[in-house]
């Protein structure tokens, strides 16, 4: 699945809080190495050439030296010239255009659907989303807590500096939405993300992605892999977190617990958590019953004795319906299931099991 966010900058270490629109167009239509200027000075033939700008952002030109043109617009290069040119020529009149423009490439890597190079617009600007959408858009691991956008520091290139970028700007109507202008040599960094492990009595176990922007609950990602099998404890799930100390946490949930519009005993899933649902403990039926054995009971389910003896196939004719035993722990009670719904006092025997109950039918010497 794509997500396809708008992009709202927060601006990362050594950088100002934010950058306009008019700021990052200057800087992204501002010569550059390999440009090539048409110079024309009026009247005076001799000077009128085209020229490269250097690695430097220079460019050398008669009478003049080298001239810095690397960041500024044609215009402003032309202003320069004609003050130097000033020093020597009465009111040089000198016009400057661009008859050739060197490449202006970003990058974009990492969990997008196909990690590429893009030209930015000779003139205009383009943003970070749309370049996104150019390449396809967010795969579905994509961490879209964790996109960055990579530049070089312009005063020393060995230096990168980091734009951490929020996703969000789409979801929230009260965002800026997609403000953040490219530069050239900009590389976007979309990291990914760790799955989320799931194992247990679940209809598909396995690693899956979740949205990071809008995790889902536990409940809800259950119900996402096939929800839970008939023998899933429903009450005795188990999210195993690798807390900021790199600890990892034991936190147990209880779908049993979850109603519609019930949410305070779910949790929310993060990335990289693994979720263990483990099976419900058997009630078991021996004895006096045709099929003995334990019995699975759903979640959210209960039954009574005499419902599990039913499910166990029914007595045999030599059960002792009066002397059924309950054993429940260290705890054993004598049942009384004989014509137990004749006599509303024997209705209390019919009591409700628990997970881990045995019920043994004797049999009847009689």
């Amino acid at each position: 699945m794509k997500h396809f966010f708008a992009l709202l900058a927060f601006v990362g270490m050594m950088l100002p809080p934010v950058l306009n629109a008019e700021e990052a167009d200057n800087s992204a239509s501002a010569l550059r190495p390999g440009d090539v200027l048409n110079i024309t000075v009026f009247r005076m033939p001799e000077l009128c050439q085209e020229v490269q700008i250097g690695e430097d952002g220079t460019f050398a030109f008669p009478m003049c030296d080298y001239i810095q043109a690397g960041g500024k617009t044609p215009k402003q290069v032309a202003v320069d010239l004609t003050e130097e040119l000033g020093k020597q020529i009465n009111s040089p009149q000198v016009s400057i255009f661009v008859s050739h423009w060197a490449k202006r490439t970003v990058y974009l890597l990492g969990e997008i659907n196909a990690s590429m190079s893009l030209e930015l617009p000779t003139y205009g600007s383009m943003t970070a989303l749309q370049a996104i959408s150019a390449a396809g858009g967010f795969t579905e691991s994509a961490d879209l807590n964790n996109v960055a956008i990579l530049r070089r520091n312009p005063k020393d290139k060995r230096l990168i500096q980091r734009f951490t970028l929020d996703v969000s700007a789409l979801v929230d109507r009260h965002s800026g939405g997609d403000t953040f202008v490219l530069q050239p040599e900009d590389t976007i960094l979309v990291p990914k993300a760790p799955p989320v492990y799931i194992a247990g009595e679940v209809r598909n176990t396995g690693s899956f992605f979740i949205d990071t922007q809008r995790p889902p609950l536990c409940s809800e990602f259950v119900t996402r892999v096939g929800g839970l099998l008939d023998k899933a404890d429903a009450g005795n799930i188990l999210i195993v977190r690798k807390g900021e100390d790199g600890v990892r946490m034991r936190l147990p949930v209880s779908l049993q617990l979850v109603g519609p519009g019930q949410y305070e005993n779910d949790l929310t899933i993060e990335p990289g958590d693994y979720i263990l649902v483990n099976s419900a403990r058997e009630i078991y039926v021996l004895g006096e019953v045709e099929k003995p054995g334990p019995l699975v009971v759903g979640p959210n389910k209960t039954i009574t004795a005499s419902q599990a003896i039913a499910l166990a196939g029914g007595y045999t004719k030599l059960a002792k319906k009066s002397g059924v035993t309950l054993i429940r722990g260290s705890e054993v009670t004598i049942l009384n299931l004989k014509n137990i719904y004749n006599s509303g006092d024997k209705l209390g025997q019919d009591v409700t099991l628990q997970n881990g109950d045995i019920l043994f039918v004797p049999e009847s010497i009689w």
